[in-house]
């Protein structure tokens, strides 16, 4: 009995080295099985830097001139000289009235007929025409009128 005890534990044993074999040692592998479906796409990454911008072109030409609208323009002083002058003849104080009475070159002066505008030193001023002169009142912050220097264009918004 002794060798038949033997050999049912000889038995045992590769058996068991069998058994151990099989999981310690793998197969040859199987066949590729099919390919599953696409998984859904990933975040986004960041956005990179900005590039450098590119040349500037070429300035195209110069439009065709404009019209000149300026008509006249001068800056009085409170004396009533006018050193720098376009298109004026004369500038006297009218001191009953309390205004400039300003005549142009070859302008019959009517204020609606032009735009005119003045610029005072400190106050504010009102124009109007009388016998084809513009006439440049100028006010304190008062309101009353006072002799003081400024500044003037007159346009001619009709002018080609």
């Amino acid at each position: 009995m002794k060798g038949s005890s033997v050999l049912a534990v000889v038995a045992i044993v590769v058996a068991i080295a069998a058994v151990v074999l099989a999981v310690v040692l793998p197969g040859a592998p199987g066949p590729v099985g099919p390919e599953g479906p696409q998984g859904p796409a990933g975040p986004a990454g960041a956005t990179g830097p900005t590039g450098p911008a590119g040349a500037t072109g070429p300035a195209g030409p110069g439009g065709p001139a404009g019209p000149n609208m300026i008509v006249a323009m001068g800056r009085v002083s409170n004396t009533g000289s006018y050193p720098e002058a376009l298109n004026v003849g004369s500038v006297t104080w009218n001191s009953g009235l309390q205004w400039w009475e300003i005549t142009l070159h070859d302008i019959d002066y009517y204020y609606l007929d032009y735009v005119t505008v003045v610029s005072s030193y400190s106050g504010y001023a009102d124009t109007g025409s009388v016998g084809g002169k513009l006439l440049v009142k100028i006010f304190a912050s008062n309101g009353t009128a006072i002799k003081e220097g400024f500044s003037f264009v007159v346009f001619d918004v009709n002018a080609s």
